[in-house]
This record gives structure tokens, sequence and C-alpha cells, in this order.
């Protein structure tokens, strides 16, 4: 039998799995590829909530690597978008289920 602190535990890993994975992308994974692509840093914005940043490529690059500078060429604004999306989403799912149970 689960206990309430072990389910409540489990709950909320629902939501902070893809706000790590979200974070790991924009802290770690992009600048790495960027940096391997040899992608040029675009940062726009200087207001107290930081900065928004990207990459751009040349056009040998975007033809070799399409998905990875795809991929990078979006800001960190949209894949942060794009996160919490995900956690609304599982959010929603998560409550028409239990209500459903």
């Amino acid at each position: 039998m689960t206990t309430p602190r072990r389910k409540a535990l489990i709950d909320s890993l629902w939501y902070v799995i893809p706000l790590a994975i979200g974070i790991l992308l924009n802290g770690v994974v992009r600048p790495i590829m960027a940096e391997r692509l040899g992608g040029e840093m675009i940062r726009r914005g200087a207001s107290v909530r930081g900065s928004d940043t990207w990459w751009t490529f040349d056009a040998a690059t975007r033809a070799e690597h399409p998905w990875q500078t795809g991929f990078l060429e979006m800001s960190h604004g949209t894949v942060a978008f794009v996160t919490l999306a995900v956690i609304a989403v599982l959010f929603v799912w998560r409550c028409f289920v239990r209500r459903r149970s």
C-alpha cells in the first residue's frame, strides 16, 4: 500500500521531471550542442528576468544538420514555454484521470 507521503512524491514527479528536462536542455545540452556545431550565440533583452538566447548557423551547417540547427535556433523562451505547456497538459490529464478513478 502506498503511503500518503509516497503518493505525493510520485504525483509531484509528474511535474518535476519535465521541468528538470527543460532546465537541463536550456542550461547544458543546447549550449554544448551549439558549441560543437559552431553556432553564433544571439542574446536579446536585458530585463530583470534575464535575456533570451538562441544560436544562428551558416548555410553549410544548416544543410548538414537540419534538425539540430532547427532545435538550436529556437529561443530559450520557446523551450521554456513548451516545457510549461507539457506540464499544464500533464496536470489537466492527471486531474481528469484521477476524477474518473
